[in-house]
């Protein structure tokens, strides 16, 4: 049996993926995510007020802020001419001119791009790592002097993006839509013992320590899959002796990787 991390919002969604997959795992949620609401709205007036190049969306708990955020500035910019032939016209032009949008991951790309489905000329753009050492290797930002990006993200998240592009000479403005909530006591999918799990999928460090928390050092032992080298590197610094990285954090991608890599 493997034991894989989640947030609350995506835990039965992991868990039927796995179960699909024919693979024994259990899901934990370790916490929940809450949304910020009153940076939807810091989103939508300050790229009313200020033209953005690029706007950088973290995770697919930002997908919704993103898309108020274009779909407002459509909305702006269009309900600002008089005569409905102005008005087609003037739409196209904004649409032409929106900002490109970057993605973390597969996920999340796949998630903006349904929400953005009836926008044209909109371009998403994911890392070939996904990560933010991905994002930051990018073509598209080498040469981000004096470019306006937006970075739309999670409280308490890495500050690697913005500090990354700072020395680049962007313009970074991070808005925080959503937080991380710590569950009282983890959610688990279905019953288990840990004697019968084989390995472990931490998604993130956060969750990874909570999962240590709840569960003791004595999981320390086991085989542990996470999403990126500094995850792995955190992990190995608290002690856990095997530890492997797939570079994609999809369902989809965790299971192909356990079926290639782990006995399943």
């Amino acid at each position: 049996m493997l034991l894989f991390t989640r947030p609350l919002p995506k835990l039965a969604t992991s868990a039927k993926a796995f179960s699909d997959a024919g693979i024994n795992a259990v899901g934990v949620a370790t916490c929940d995510i809450i949304d910020v609401k009153s940076e939807y709205y810091a989103i939508t007036t300050f790229m009313a007020d200020n033209p953005v190049d690029i706007i950088i969306v973290t995770s697919v708990y930002a997908v919704a802020a993103a898309e108020n955020a274009v779909k407002s500035l459509l909305k702006e910019h269009g309900s600002s001419t008089a005569s409905q032939h102005t008005h087609s016209q003037h739409a196209q032009s904004i649409q032409r001119n929106l900002p490109l949008i970057i993605a973390v991951g597969d996920a999340t790309k796949k998630k903006l791009t349904s929400a953005l489905s009836q926008i044209k000329h909109l371009t998403i753009l994911t890392p070939e790592k996904h990560t933010s050492e991905g994002i930051l290797a990018m073509p598209q930002l080498n040469e981000a002097n004096d470019k306006q990006v937006v970075i739309i993200k999670g409280e308490g998240g890495r500050q690697a993006i913005a500090d990354g592009l700072d020395a680049k000479g962007a313009l970074c403005q991070s808005f925080c839509v959503y937080r991380t909530e710590q569950l009282a006591d983890p959610i688990y999918t279905k019953g288990w013992k840990v004697e019968d799990v084989r390995g472990i999928i931490a998604t993130s460090e956060a969750m990874a320590a909570q999962l240590l928390r709840s569960q003791g050092n004595h999981i320390l032992s086991l085989p542990w899959l996470t999403v990126s080298e500094r995850v792995a590197a955190s992990l190995e610094e608290i002690g856990v002796s095997k530890v492997c990285v797939c570079h994609r954090a999809t369902d989809q991608a965790l299971i192909a990787w356990v079926k290639d890599n782990w006995e399943y």
